[in-house]
């Protein structure tokens, strides 16, 4: 089927993950590789907060608490850390989202909390660039739930064999094929982002 729709993750995609803070935060506190990230983001207080069910300040004390226990001691601002690695915006990617829309549809399909719509899309000058948000925090469910692609597709009135997600995380690619969609697993790289999307005849 030809492709009508493409949609992007926000972190990992859009927004830029820095690994160099990542691995100095760790080495500084003495957490073992891709710690950093399973403290923030692996915890069921996360788990509820990104669909809806849990608060933000529950989610940030849960971390606190992980990133501790694998510390031996307290690592603090973990608020402040959450942001820090978070470098920006890839201007490229958001650039081809931009040459994309009107050829076809574009959303965004993140995995975040209602800070998504109220300050990170916002402060980024980014939300202009979609036809659509879909927030796992709105929607009260996430990816790699295949129902949060299904809902994606509706939002455009598209099949989901129409689709394309572009995603940093591999289970969250492989979710989007489940549901039917096309999948890309964005590592950083613009130029082998712009490859997959042509070998999938996408053109602009």
């Amino acid at each position: 089927m030809t492709i009508r729709a493409i949609f992007f993750d926000f972190g990992g995609v859009i927004s830029r993950l820095d690994h160099g803070a990542i691995q100095k935060l760790e080495a500084e506190y003495s957490l073992p590789r891709n710690g950093l990230l399973k403290g923030l983001y692996g915890t069921p207080e996360w788990r509820k907060a990104e669909v809806g069910r849990g608060s933000e300040k529950a989610w940030y004390e849960a971390a606190e608490r992980a990133l501790a226990e694998m510390a031996g001691r307290a690592v603090p601002g973990v608020r402040e850390i959450a942001a820090l690695i978070w470098t920006g915006i890839d201007e490229e990617v958001v650039a081809l989202a931009g040459r994309l829309r009107g050829r076809y549809r574009v959303g965004m399909l993140s995995n975040s909390t209602k800070r998504l719509e109220r300050e990170l899309l916002p402060q980024n000058g980014v939300r202009e660039s979609f036809d659509v948000v879909i927030n796992s925090a709105r929607v009260g469910v996430a990816k790699p739930d295949v129902r949060i692609y299904q809902r994606a597709a509706d939002s455009l009135k598209v099949e989901p064999a129409a689709c394309v997600h572009i995603d940093d995380l591999e289970a969250n690619v492989q979710g989007a094929r489940e549901a039917g969609f096309a999948g890309i697993h964005h590592r950083g790289d613009y130029a082998v982002l712009e490859r997959e999307l042509r070998a999938l005849g996408v053109d602009w």
